[in-house]
């Protein structure tokens, strides 16, 4: 048995910092798009991450805000490639929110905008390294702890930097929130995201309605097409988010379009449905479709690399007294990024909890101290 530095009763101890941490993190709203309110909250973070051992480098993001590296020296590196632990800033939460749903400690639980998605599990993991710097301990090799101010936008600024740490890592670690009770999430389904937008031909509509090719007609019986495309045993959905067409009620449409979401497990579901999209041809032979997007992320699939990780958590976990399951979710995060490059990655290790992105979000109060102790623990023997 790996004898730890920090403790179960240790990190119950010191629970009421960590949780001052985080009321200062949800406190502080922080927006996708939001440049200032990311800043600030980047503020509170480069802090914390200083006090704890760290080198922080500031990469602006502009409009959004900035990502955080921050580089932690390891104990017993050798010629490994460091451990790379992820998170992000962002919420999406706008300014605001804390009047309508304020921070709030009770009946066991801590409620507040972005509490669950994801300020706690970024709390926990900075925490860990504090209580391990203080202990003269630190994590066992390099440790480079990435938190960007974009992820739930999709990564749009971040994905290049997150992909090129992953490669330089030996293994990733995602502190997302867990599965609803507290299971790690070793599979996350990838996404695809399309627009397809159809070109028709005007005309008045209740003059000569036959001169005009109708985009708005032509769109609707293209979703019936994409609905087509899931595959519910496979686990793959497809879904039209968002539609829009024309100008006025007497005319014939020119112009419609439409969002599509594709979730799926696996690589292989993910091309079929791409390649099917691609292959669309109009119903009206006036009308001309065009298809943009695709793949966005792959999905964050179980590998041999992936399970040695989960096994070393869970076996942690029971050391320090609890056991620690795992799940899958249909929703992406920057996991899937860092496991599609071939970085082995362990997702939700953040604390236990439920409501994500809306007004019931909140996390429970006695995971917290578990989770502290077990961020220590992988940091220190991983």
């Amino acid at each position: 048995m790996t004898q730890l530095s920090v403790t179960m009763r240790e990190a119950e101890k010191r629970a009421d910092e960590c949780t001052e941490l985080l009321h200062r993190l949800v406190t502080t709203e922080s927006p996708t798009g939001n440049e200032a309110a990311n800043l600030a909250v980047a503020d509170i973070l480069e802090d914390a991450l200083i006090r704890a051992g760290g080198r922080v480098e500031r990469l602006p993001s502009p409009r959004l805000g900035a990502h955080l590296l921050a580089r932690f020296a390891g104990s017993d590196n050798g010629n490994e490639r460091p451990l790379l632990v992820v998170g992000h800033m962002d919420t999406v939460h706008p300014l605001g929110t804390l009047e309508q749903f304020p921070y709030a400690v009770t009946d066991g639980r801590i409620q507040g905008p972005g509490v669950y998605d994801m300020k706690s599990g970024v709390a926990v993991s900075i925490f860990a390294l504090r209580l391990l710097a203080e202990r003269g301990a630190g994590p066992k090799s390099d440790l480079s702890f990435l938190i960007t101010c974009d992820e739930e936008w999709g990564s749009p600024t971040s994905r290049e930097l997150i992909e090129a740490e992953a490669r330089a890592s030996r293994a990733a670690l995602v502190v997302e929130p867990s599965v609803p009770g507290g299971g790690v999430k070793s599979r996350r389904k990838g996404v695809s995201a399309y627009v397809l937008s159809v070109a028709g031909k005007p005309a008045h509509a209740g003059i000569e309605p036959e001169a005009g090719a109708s985009a708005v007609h032509e769109i609707a019986r293209q979703i019936c097409r994409i609905y087509d495309l899931a595959d519910p045993a496979a686990g793959t959905t497809v879904s039209v988010g968002v539609i829009s067409g024309g100008t006025t009620e007497n005319v014939v449409a020119a112009a419609a379009k439409c969002t599509i979401d594709v979730r799926f497990w696996t690589l292989d579901e993910a091309r079929r449905v791409d390649a099917a999209l691609r292959a669309s041809k109009p119903f009206d032979k006036r009308c001309n479709l065009t298809l943009d997007g695709g793949i966005n992320r792959g999905a964050l699939e179980k590998t041999p690399a992936s399970n040695r990780l989960f096994q070393a958590a869970r076996l942690l976990a029971g050391q320090l007294g609890f056991e620690l399951g795992e799940g899958r979710t249909g929703g992406g995060s920057d996991g899937n990024l860092t496991s599609a490059v071939g970085c082995p990655t362990l997702d939700g290790l953040g604390p236990d909890g439920g409501g994500a992105h809306t007004l019931g979000e909140h996390i429970l109060l006695n995971d917290l101290p578990r989770r502290v102790a077990l961020m220590a623990a992988l940091f220190e023997t991983m």
